[in-house]
């Protein structure tokens, strides 16, 4: 008997998430908590009366709540980089032309790992109206690495690249995860 399974039974296809967005949530967090922290520790010197105890809890307070701040600094940056990426995407994909994009290599960055994925970014390759082949390169995405018995590891992903039809050096490229299929499976359960 020979079956066609769909791990995705939606068939839905979904964007990576940014390697840019991951981290800006990450030391988002981390900077809410430190901030909160240091204003707790901060705040406790209210209660006591000894002044080396009140100085060295204003200290350590506003020390640790400064640490909290450039953490929440950091963050901003890196999700307004992530946002201007998105707004660039979007705005190609309101008044670019659309082409689908075959994956050629997916490089990896040893920079982000976060559990069992890592940043990588993938080079693409397209036919333009001309019939030339163009590469291009994507943004870094969070690559994951599951490897599926019959399947290369790129397959599980596809791209569309946008491109400007007046500057074809301006264009996007969107990574998506699509449905594996997985072909002449037999299941004798």
């Amino acid at each position: 008997m020979n079956i066609n399974n769909n791990l995705n039974n939606t068939g839905v296809r979904t964007s990576v998430r940014s390697t840019k967005k991951i981290i800006s949530n990450v030391h988002a967090l981390v900077g809410g908590i430190l901030f909160a922290v240091g204003l707790v520790v901060f705040s406790v010197h209210f209660l006591l009366n000894n002044n080396s105890a009140i100085l060295a809890l204003q200290i350590s307070g506003g020390s640790i709540a400064l640490s909290g701040v450039i953490e929440l600094t950091i963050s901003f940056f890196f999700r307004r980089s992530f946002r201007r990426e998105q707004a660039h995407l979007d705005r190609l994909k309101a008044e670019g032309v659309s082409f689908a994009g075959e994956i050629v290599n997916i490089i990896h960055r040893m920079s982000v790992r976060y559990g069992r994925h890592f940043s990588a970014y993938a080079e693409c390759t397209y036919i333009n109206r001309e019939g030339q082949t163009c590469l291009v390169k994507s943004p870094s995405f969070l690559y994951s690495n599951e490897t599926i018995p019959g399947v290369s590891g790129n397959n599980n992903y596809a791209a569309s690249i946008y491109v400007n039809p007046r500057n074809p050096k301006d264009y996007a490229v969107e990574i998506f995860t699509q449905p594996t299929k997985m072909q002449g499976v037999y299941d004798y359960r």
